[in-house]
């Protein structure tokens, strides 16, 4: 088999444009190239990977398989040249992250900016996913490490410690609907509708387990995927939402109050995820220094 990189950057462009013409101008190819150099990519792997038509171009059942494999390949491939290129010097790169989303918008934004303000030359490509998706991000080198919450499932993979993220209560500060400062978390968490986040979030995870310890029923009024919909949902006071500390969303409203749910349970333990053993670019092993003494700083503050 005989399969070169230009042909798996076409057949990765024209299943991202979606078009041979729009793949041919991206490329700087003219079409006749183009087609003949997917068909030779078609005849290498010996499969179709694309139903042609006079209308429009779809890709065959094998082809989707293999777009996500392929398009690893050219980004791992366009972010080894860049650091091969600049290994003279830390300060040059590509990082590549995976992190939880409200990690990503409340951790790393000051943290890159300061890694960049020494650091103009590296670039970041940040993938705010979902707990779930973290540990298979980093085990599979698409990223080069993680933000996500502490499991002990991952025995391939090397954790650090971060901070540890406390859940709140989210509630309206009317005298009708705003927990008394004396109130118990329980009194409340049993007592008013819930507004939590969509099943399979990390948050939803805990939230669901702390609360079974506690004896009451994970039955919320509204369930969501956003944050920002928990939010908007308390503001027109449908209930109370549990959020984490990091949640930037409860930062930049007015008209919403928070407080720590002092029950055990009710926490995050956020760590960096990393592969064992393995070597990174000088410049995510840099940012990660400056991330972990971030971090810490950052959860004394919550």
């Amino acid at each position: 088999m005989h399969v070169t990189l230009g042909q798996i950057r076409a057949f990765v462009t024209v299943a991202s444009t979606g078009s041979f013409t729009r793949a041919a101008d991206v490329l700087h190819l003219s079409q006749p190239a183009l087609t003949n150099r997917i068909r030779q990519f078609e005849d290498a792997l010996g499969l179709s990977l694309f139903d042609r038509n006079t209308r429009s171009v779809e890709m065959t059942t094998l082809g989707r398989d293999l777009l996500p494999v392929f398009r690893r390949v050219v980004g791992e491939f366009e972010t080894a040249v860049v650091n091969a290129r600049d290994s003279v010097n830390r300060v040059k790169g590509v990082i590549r992250l995976a992190c939880l989303p409200s990690c990503a918008a409340s951790v790393l934004p000051n943290v890159i900016r300061e890694f960049q303000r020494d650091n103009p030359e590296v670039t970041f490509v940040v993938r705010d996913v979902v707990n779930s998706n973290i540990a298979s991000l980093v085990r599979s080198s698409e990223v080069d490490f993680g933000i996500s919450v502490q499991e002990n499932t991952h025995s391939d993979l090397e954790s650090v410690a971060l901070f540890t993220d406390t859940l709140q209560i989210v509630y309206r500060p009317e005298p009708t609907s705003a927990p008394q400062s004396c109130e118990p978390c329980t009194a409340i968490l049993a007592g008013r509708p819930l507004i939590l986040m969509s099943r399979g979030s990390s948050v939803r995870e805990r939230v669901d387990e702390a609360l079974a310890s506690l004896g009451i029923p994970a039955l919320p009024t509204c369930e969501v995927n956003h944050m920002s919909t928990a939010v908007a949902l308390v503001q027109a006071g449908l209930g109370i939402a549990i959020l984490p500390s990091t949640a930037v969303e409860l930062k930049s409203q007015s008209d919403v109050r928070s407080r720590p749910i002092d029950l055990p349970g009710f926490s995050r333990d956020i760590v960096l995820l990393r592969r064992k053993g393995s070597s990174l670019p000088p410049s995510a092993e840099a940012f990660i220094q400056i991330l972990t003494r971030a971090a810490h700083t950052f959860g004394q503050s919550l």
